[in-house]
């Protein structure tokens, strides 16, 4: 009986207990729950400018192509006429210097050739041609190369352009010079806002997307959000101007101003 009752008696008391965590749980959920709703999440501002960057330097390597044809009598003719011209060009090219893998085929066709005579058609024979794509390393060699292969009358030489053996380390360099006149740019607009820090977020040479918090995505008045700054025109990534080689770089750069 003794035991019971100090059972009994205690009940109370840890029921007790329980209330006071009980409430206490509900105390700190209050608390939590008013932070959440007063608490806005921060806000800041954003630019965003595309830039071009540009290297310009001297080509140190061409390339064009060589029509090659052979008129004759008979397909049979034609085509062997092809095969022994494309194998004495082949070798006239290996004697300047030009690897093999700097020599690329890319067509090879036959047709019937007519020519009008007396107000009629008139068939001349089978005409076999090939189209031979050639990269030259060495450009202080274009012009004895050049020269000699207009001697050959069955020879036609076009698409001569102009290139750099160091493509990949020009476009690195046009790169960074796109992300200084980014930097020039924005230090410029920010002269002329309430702003005088920046720091970037992003960088990519494909558009990106803004990094603004959806939380203020309707409040645009009160940011910046975009200034889109294209500090120059660009269709092609290699051009040719005056003797030398333009490579031109796009660069898109977020920055979050303060």
């Amino acid at each position: 009986m003794h035991n019971l009752y100090k059972a009994d008696n205690s009940f109370p008391i840890n029921q007790q207990i329980m209330r006071n965590i009980l409430c206490l749980l509900i105390a700190v959920m209050l608390i939590g729950c008013q932070n959440d709703t007063t608490l806005a999440p921060a806000k800041y501002k954003t630019i965003m400018i595309r830039s071009m960057g540009e290297v310009e330097t001297l080509p140190d390597m061409a390339t064009f192509y060589i029509n090659l044809s052979c008129l004759q009598k008979s397909v049979k003719a034609s085509k062997q006429c092809l095969v022994d011209k494309s194998n004495e060009l082949n070798s006239k090219l290996l004697s300047f210097g030009i690897e093999q893998d700097d020599i690329l085929t890319t067509s090879v066709d036959m047709n019937k050739s007519y020519t009008w005579r007396n107000n009629s058609q008139v068939f001349e024979g089978y005409n076999s041609s090939t189209t031979i794509h050639v990269t030259l390393r060495d450009i202080n060699k274009l012009d004895q190369v050049y020269t000699e292969l207009l001697e050959n009358r069955n020879l036609d030489l076009g698409g001569l352009t102009y290139s750099h053996t160091k493509l990949d380390s020009l476009k690195n360099e046009a790169y960074v010079d796109a992300l200084k006149k980014a930097n020039t740019l924005t230090d410029k607009l920010l002269a002329e806002l309430p702003s005088s820090d920046k720091e970037i977020l992003k960088i990519g040479n494909v558009e990106i997307s803004a990094s603004l918090p959806e939380s203020n995505q309707m409040r645009a008045q009160d940011s910046y959000n975009f200034a889109e700054a294209e500090i120059a025109v660009q269709n092609k990534s290699i051009s040719i101007s005056k003797g030398t080689v333009l490579v031109n770089a796009t660069l898109f750069v977020e920055y979050q101003i303060k």
